[in-house]
């Protein structure tokens, strides 16, 4: 299924239905995407499978992801936490035909050891297995599943050769911002990080506010995305 979606703005965001809502405040500043990418063309989009699924990002942050990487272009692309692979698949329609997209989620045989701050994993979400939507499409030559736990990952081989990180995996502080020191350490200059969840999830909203002390973190108006462009080589 897949659906064109005319003049997505202005966006009016629904939080979904989340167990760990935060108290936290966010306090980041809250920008539309336009201000960060102003040539960024939002008139006109494909989504593949845009509804709503188990563990799936809104329509209008789906809408924001896909603008965003046909507009940037990224080369190789890290995505954390696949769930169905819905998120996956658009990235994947709308990057280069040459693009790499590597997207981690863990294996059945580290579900048990999950903490409730974490939020769902992939079966208590009734998702039989991670990617399950893009294996047999034909966009799969694209995406590379790994199943291991990003936080304990070996990520030298991808330092500073990735363009463009999505961070939608464990919700707690700790992985959040493991995951966080990663992808920094992973991202090209002028790459991009995205993270789901600020301003729903309290280890997300926590972490994010205390490291926009040091980077200059924007919140993505009417969503639950915030977001960094590395300017330079130091962040």
């Amino acid at each position: 299924m897949s659906l064109t979606c005319v003049k997505p703005t202005p966006f009016t965001f629904i939080v979904p239905s989340y167990p760990l809502r935060t108290t936290v405040p966010p306090l980041l500043p809250s920008v539309v995407v336009t201000e960060l990418f102003p040539d960024i063309d939002l008139s006109q989009v494909e989504l593949l499978f845009p509804l709503p699924r188990p563990g799936g990002i809104a329509l209008e942050e789906l809408v924001i992801i896909a603008c965003l990487v046909r507009h940037l272009k990224p080369k190789r692309l890290v995505e954390i936490g696949t769930a169905e692979g819905r998120t996956t698949l658009n990235l994947a329609l709308h990057t280069p035909a040459d693009a790499e997209i590597f997207t981690f989620d863990l294996p059945p045989t580290h579900l048990g050891a999950t903490v409730a701050e974490s939020g769902l994993n992939y079966r208590q979400m009734g998702i039989p297995e991670p990617g399950c939507l893009f294996r047999s499409h034909p966009l799969a030559g694209k995406i590379r599943l790994i199943l291991a736990d990003s936080t304990q990952f070996d990520w030298s081989p991808f330092e500073n050769s990735v363009d463009f990180v999505f961070i939608d995996g464990a919700h707690d502080y700790l992985s959040v911002r493991k995951d966080t020191e990663n992808a920094l350490r992973l991202l090209r200059p002028r790459g991009v990080i995205l993270w789901h969840d600020y301003g729903v999830a309290e280890g997300v909203t926590l972490w994010l506010n205390e490291l926009a002390k040091d980077l200059p973190l924007v919140w993505l108006k009417d969503t639950s995305l915030a977001c960094l462009i590395r300017r330079s080589e130091e962040g």
